[in-house]
């Protein structure tokens, strides 16, 4: 479990370097929960990088950066 979260916390920090701060924070809404942590849990589970997962999460919200 501490590994998901240690994951999710470097998926969001690579989110706000590349993106920047706003779009963490719409990423982070809580409309968004669902769906984000089921991404993080996939792609956890598949072995993802954080950059894949990063911009997959961006992509799957539809969120324009």
């Amino acid at each position: 479990m501490e590994d998901n979260v240690e994951f999710a916390t470097s998926v969001f920090s690579f989110i706000e370097n590349t993106y920047g701060k706003d779009l963490l924070t719409s990423v982070k809404n809580k409309q968004h929960r669902e769906v984000v942590e089921r991404i993080l849990n996939d792609s956890s589970n598949r072995g993802y990088t954080n950059d894949k997962t990063g911009n997959k999460i961006v992509a799957m919200l539809r969120l324009n950066p």
